[in-house]
């Protein structure tokens, strides 16, 4: 699989001589001396194609000269560093000198202008720049060292970019810390973990959205996590997935009692935001159970689960009254339930009689995509709005808080 090392050049300060300050850069004991980080870089994980990014302002001749052999090449940095100075360094340029730095450094070399990111437009060109000449599904590591200030910023976002919109897998994110020499050693730090916490992020947001916790089972893998473990989060997603919350909250029971003091890692960041999104298993009954995650799922938009548990949710309930001894799932049991539910509301209840019937009906109209052929369901399915305050307004009166 390709490896592609992305780095940014900049704009030395006039106080350093126009150079980048040479530097003895750390590598996990392994000492690389070099003005650009991205060359000791290179040296240590031997990518196939070496991509540099850098304005029409940087400082390219400096990063070229050490490459001018021929007396031809002398003439391609001479031209260089005038087009610096004048912070008008073009492709076309950079084309040239790519030929001569693949040659010498034994590797594909791709050199491109960026903008200076001044700007919401020009910080997407970037990333668009940048994920031009990155092919999907290959390994990418990333040098943040130097560049303008603000792009290492862009730099760390370019690899959530990547990693998502490219599929490519991120081997690391690197930085050369100048500022804390010492002994004349300059640390390489790892960025990686900036990463993994915005993958956390992204898995926090999209259960929120979705519901499905099982994309934290391989995170927490990641960290280090027993696969046994970490696969309980998979098993009661697949329960839930399917409407089986009874069978779901073992699974998360399970899980929540082998991680009650930590979580491994980057995981235990994420501690509490977890357990609070799993923490409905806790309600004291199956009933309550159902009836939560059915007001999450109408507060999410998902009126298809919604509707689905918050009937399923009614005949619970009714199951629970009657005191009968069976599982929950018990077939014959749950509709002995029903029917005396239905019987109780049609006789005693007419009120809630007409409110479950239409509970009734959105729940068969969503779940099997075949419109109940009555006017007040096809006006509820006409605006999202309707639909929501109806079942909003459906679950305040049929789900109550307390078994009574």
């Amino acid at each position: 699989m390709s490896h592609t090392l992305i780095s940014f050049l900049g704009k030395a300060r006039k106080g350093d001589g126009g150079k980048y300050r040479t530097a003895n850069y750390d590598f996990q004991g392994e000492l690389k001396t070099t003005q650009f980080f991205g060359l000791g870089l290179k040296e240590i994980i031997q990518p196939d194609t070496l991509i540099i990014l850098g304005t029409t302002g940087s400082m390219w001749d400096v990063f070229y000269e050490a490459f001018a052999e021929s007396e031809q090449q002398a003439d391609h940095w001479m031209a260089l560093s005038e087009s610096v100075l004048a912070n008008q360094v073009s492709e076309s340029q950079l084309a040239t000198c790519a030929i001569d730095l693949s040659e010498k450094l034994g590797l594909e070399c791709i050199l491109k202008i960026i903008p200076y990111g001044m700007n919401e437009q020009e910080q997407s060109e970037i990333l668009k720049i940048m994920a031009g000449d990155v092919h999907s599904n290959e390994h990418v590591s990333l040098d943040l060292t130097h560049g303008l200030r603000h792009l290492p910023m862009l730099g760390l976002l370019s690899a959530m970019y990547l990693k998502t919109a490219k599929q490519v897998s991120i081997e690391g994110i690197y930085s050369g810390a100048l500022e804390l020499t010492k002994n004349n050693i300059t640390p390489v730090i790892r960025l990686d973990g900036l990463l993994k916490i915005s993958s956390w992020i992204n898995a926090l947001d999209g259960f929120d959205k979705t519901g499905d916790i099982a994309p934290f089972s391989d995170l927490l893998q990641q960290e280090g996590m027993e696969e046994e473990t970490a696969n309980l989060l998979k098993e009661a997603a697949f329960h839930e997935g399917v409407l089986n919350i009874p069978s779901a909250i073992h699974p998360l029971k399970e899980f929540s009692k082998k991680t009650e003091n930590t979580l491994p890692g980057i995981a235990d960041l994420f501690k509490d935001s977890l357990s609070k999104r799993i923490n409905w298993k806790e309600e004291k009954n199956i009933y309550l159970c159902q009836r939560e995650k059915a007001l999450f799922y109408l507060n999410q938009g998902d009126y298809v689960r919604a509707a689905a548990l918050g009937y399923e949710a009614t005949i619970t309930r009714q199951f629970l009254s009657d005191g009968y001894n069976s599982t929950i799932g018990d077939f014959d049991e749950r509709q002995d339930a029903k029917e005396d539910l239905e019987y109780e509301l049609r006789k005693q209840r007419t009120d809630l009689w007409e409110q479950y019937k239409l509970l009734r009906n959105i729940r068969n109209s969503l779940v099997h995509a075949n419109r109940v052929d009555q006017a007040k369901i096809t006006k509820i399915f006409r605006k999202e709005d309707d639909i929501r305050k109806n079942l909003t307004d459906l679950f305040k009166i049929l789900l109550p808080k307390n078994m009574n």
